[in-house]
């Protein structure tokens, strides 16, 4: 056998002395300036450019370089004649063969295969066969859980053992395609052949490394933390031995007086207390080193929420990051955009996702009033104002003849679901045919091939049909769409544009690589953590008994990484949020220990907290006072209604910005029945049955008692039907009935008739200087009684808190209700709908309440006109729910 092994440090200068080897192994097999017969098989292509470079700067004079790829790129000319069977293929196989054993809910198959496919990938990798038969893997699996006669591991076996024995058959995996693609390729060559190992563990490798040797020169280079020197390689093997040692006291004790301080330097740890203050720690860090004239600095994302936040910091400052490790296509904004049209199919256009999807830049590129968001207004003012939560005929059929730009979008959303038919089944071909069909008809092609993300997209979506186009398996929309998700979570997309000295990667993927700096983002014990194997697979015992190694070996890794990121870059922080909810986050265990390791030999702690640049504000270029509007005569309102008024006296300022500047939330709509909701209905209901009956006490109480349940249930029906939970509020009422007949009769008895509901009334309020203020309101019921007039309001609230309201001197509404009648009120009052028994909160002297409203509004518009300004002076009760608090900036300021 022809095999060399050397071992090298994995640190900064592990390129040059790969080089060095490299060159002196060729040329002992020929020319050393013509290394082009040999093949140089590396971890990563990253690694090419700098042993490229090594190799050049070694050699004097021109020199042709040895051809340098993965084992995946040694292999892929291969695979062609092997007829790989596609992963997609595979998934669909497994799909049908559990779908016929009928052993799991529709809904879960597609989790089992994936399960499956992890599994079987796994043993293939590691060249690991299954026990022959079904008896034989049982017995396996009770000896690693130490169990017998369960029916659970029964089950897992035959489950398993079917399934492989099933995939064993016909085309190979992808998996098992490359490894005798490999062994091909080995076969194959005619020069020298260097292996770069990515760890020390060459066990999935020595198979070829042994073919490869019987036929070619040889040479492995293993990466060896032993090999490295220098004070940070001595403090990293006193934290993380190689080999059994004594204490870690011991270890740190035994250390040069110059290692630990030698490795303090190249070593920082920072303790955020908040995603925010971790994602500003590291831009802070990053900045820092850029100015210092770093230009190969390597963002390390274990956690991505963390590391997503750095990025928009950093880009907020103008550094772009380039991402290696890609973002899941599913977080793409075209993702997006074909997630909410599936959602709309699914719910049968349920409000918000109708709504999120014409907001979507990506559809309907021809119509250039959606494009200004016009016709998007309409439509959700449209759902809003008429209760549309769901149903695309319906929202159709109430906006047609009264809008044709938006009937016409909403017809072309039907007829891109008519194109899809999620209500028929198909092949995944089928339903990606026509899920595209669908996007072009909605105007999204043009969009989607201008997006980088699209096209890939579009890419990914043409290879899915051409590889499952002869499969004919039938499935359902829900089915296939559970399908499609977790391809576009398994699709990763990776924006190739940009060009930055920083870059976001992996921790395997800095696997021999050096960078001026490193920032490890999220090293806490939830993030930094080993991959977690295939389920299946993630008992020690189970492992043991199939031949495989132990999880211990993925945490050894794990350590080695970390050891090789530390050793060949200049410096390096390693940050994580440490408390989240109020919780304490504990850093990985590995750097648990060199901390600990570092604070022993250093005899002070090493975890820093990040430092805070605050700049205290100038009071020259802040506001001074609260704001306080003034009106020009001819913007002061022409109108007032009893809401506005109440806004007036709550705070000034809120008026201006609701009344003058027409400010307000855009009102969404309630998908299920709030007690706003359940006020009109009961304000609708007793309307109509007054008008049916103005005088109860004639008429008999069941009779009138049953006409109440009708107009009831008539006025609920459409609430129930779209849903049934708001049941309860019919319910609700209908327990009242008759206390409500009882108080009405007890109300005819003294003299009362009711005389009119819903009653519009309108009046001019006289100004000075000629000025005319129009009063207007809608009085839910008058009463009369001879000359006298009652004005009641119906509320859907218990009598104590109608009382407390009535009783306060600050509410306006009955009294604004009574100076827009006029005279001869002799009652006005709130009448408590929703308590045990119908009663009255009524106020006192409501024409005297009348007059010093009157003279209060008179007093109020003409300081407006006078220009009097506008405060924000609203009581903390009134603060407390304005939806007007972030423009007043109240809080801020006092």
């Amino acid at each position: 056998m022809n095999l060399v092994t050397h071992h090298i440090a994995p640190d900064a200068e592990f390129h040059r002395h790969a080089a060095r080897l490299i060159l002196g192994f060729a040329q002992a097999a020929g020319n050393p300036a013509d290394l082009s017969a040999a093949t140089v098989v590396l971890p990563n292509l990253k690694l090419a450019a700098p042993l490229a470079q090594a190799m050049g700067a070694l050699h004097a004079g021109p020199l042709l370089l040895p051809q340098m790829l993965t084992l995946s790129g040694l292999a892929e000319p291969w695979l062609a004649p092997l007829q790989a069977l596609p992963d997609s293929r595979r998934q669909l196989l497994l799909h049908g063969l559990l779908r016929s054993k009928d052993w799991f809910d529709e809904g879960l198959l597609w989790e089992v295969v994936a399960e499956l496919v992890a599994l079987f990938d796994t043993l293939t990798e590691a060249a690991v066969a299954l026990p022959a038969d079904e008896d034989a893997l049982l017995s396996s699996l009770e000896a690693a859980f130490a169990l017998h006669d369960s029916s659970s591991l029964a089950f897992e076996a035959k489950l398993v053992n079917t399934l492989w024995l099933a995939e064993a058959q016909g085309r190979p995996s992808r998996a098992m395609a490359r490894l005798l693609a490999g062994r091909r390729a080995v076969e194959a060559l005619s020069g020298p052949l260097i292996v770069v190992a990515e760890h020390a563990n060459t066990t999935l490798i020595d198979p070829l490394l042994a073919q490869a040797a019987v036929h070619v020169p040889t040479m492995l280079l293993l990466p060896d933390r032993a090999q490295a020197q220098g004070p940070l390689a001595a403090t990293l093997l006193a934290a993380w031995p190689l080999e059994a040692a004594p204490s870690l006291h011991e270890r740190v004790s035994a250390l040069p007086s110059q290692a630990a301080s030698g490795a303090r330097e190249r070593i920082r740890f920072i303790a955020n207390d908040s995603l925010e203050a971790l994602g500003q720690a590291v831009a802070d860090r990053v900045l820092a080193w850029l100015r210092a004239g770093k230009r190969n600095i390597a963002l390390i994302a274990a956690d991505r929420l963390a590391a997503r936040r750095a990025r928009a910091l950093l880009e907020r400052e103008g550094v772009l990051v380039l991402d290696e490790t890609g973002w899941k296509m599913s977080t793409t904004r075209v993702a997006a955009v074909v997630d909410t049209w599936l959602e709309v199919l699914a719910s049968d256009a349920y409000h918000r996702a109708v709504v999120d999807l014409l907001r979507s830049p990506l559809l309907f590129a021809d119509v250039p009033s959606l494009q200004g968001g016009a016709v998007n207004l309409r439509i959700e003012a449209l759902i809003n104002t008429r209760g549309l939560v769901s149903g695309l005929d319906r929202m159709l059929a109430e906006i047609e003849g009264s809008d044709a730009e938006a009937a016409a979008v909403l017809l072309r959303l039907r007829e891109a679901r008519r194109a899809m038919a999620p209500q028929q089944v198909g092949s995944i071909a089928d339903w990606l045919r026509r899920l595209e069909k669908s996007l072009q008809m909605l105007g999204a092609g043009e969009a989607f091939s201008r997006d980088q993300a699209g096209r890939e997209w579009f890419e990914w979506l043409h290879a899915r049909i051409a590889e499952l186009s002869d499969d004919e398996a039938r499935f359902s929309f829900s089915s296939w769409r559970a399908w499609f998700n977790r391809q576009m979570d398994a699709c990763l997309f990776r924006d190739e544009s940009i060009d930055s000295p920083v870059v976001m990667t992996h921790l395997a993927a800095t696997r021999l690589r050096s960078f001026d700096a490193a920032v490890v983002i999220g090293a806490d014990a939830e993030h930094l953590a080993p991959p977690r194997a295939a389920a299946w697979l993630s008992h020690a015992g189970v492992r043991r008994q199939l031949g495989l190694p132990g999880l211990e070996a993925e945490r050894q890794r794990l350590q080695e990484d970390l050891a090789g990121l530390l050793l060949a870059s200049g410096e390096t922080v390693i940050a994580w949020q440490c408390l989240r909810r109020d919780e304490e986050l504990m850093p990985a265990a590995e750097l648990a220990v060199l901390s600990t390791a570092l604070g022993l030999a250093c005899g002070e702690g090493v975890v820093e907290k990040p430092v805070v640049l605050g700049i205290a504000a100038s009071p020259a270029v802040g506001p001074v006072s609260l704001p306080q509007p003034r009106l020009p005569p001819d913007r002061v309102p022409k109108r007032l209604s009893a809401s506005a008024m109440q806004t007036l006296l709550d705070c000034p300022y809120r008026y201006f910005a609701r009344y003058v500047l027409r400010l307000a939330e855009v009102e969404e709509l309630s998908e299920a029945m709030e007690k706003r909701d359940f006020g009109e209905q009961l304000h609708a209901i007793l309307n109509r049955f007054h008008q049916a009956y103005p005088v109860l006490s004639a008429c008999d109480t069941g009779e009138l008692l049953a006409r109440l349940e009708s107009l009831t249930d008539d006025a609920f029906q459409e609430v129930v039907t779209r849903n049934f939970q708001d049941h309860a509020w019919r319910l609700r009422w209908r327990e009242r009935l008759a206390g409500y007949i009882r108080w009405q009769c007890e109300r005819e008895a003294a003299g009362w008739r009711w005389a009119a509901g819903e009653e519009p009334i309108e009046r001019d309020h006289e100004l000075s200087r000629g000025h005319t203020l129009r009063l207007h309101g809608r009085i839910d019921r008058r009463d009369s009684r001879g000359d006298d007039a009652a004005l009641l309001d119906y509320k859907s609230r218990n009598l104590t808190a109608l009382r407390k309201q009535a009783a306060d001197p600050d509410d306006v509404q009955l009294a604004f209700y009574a100076l827009l009648k006029g005279t001869h009120i002799a009652e006005a009052a709130y009448v408590a709908l929703d308590d045990d028994t119908v009663a009255l909160a009524a106020i006192e002297s409501p024409e005297s309440r009348a007059a010093g409203l009157h003279d209060c509004i008179t007093t109020s518009f003409e300081a407006m006109h006078a220009g009097a300004g506008l405060p924000a002076n609203g009581a903390d009760r009134a603060c407390a729910w304005c939806d007007m608090r972030g423009l007043c900036r109240k809080e801020w300021m006092t």
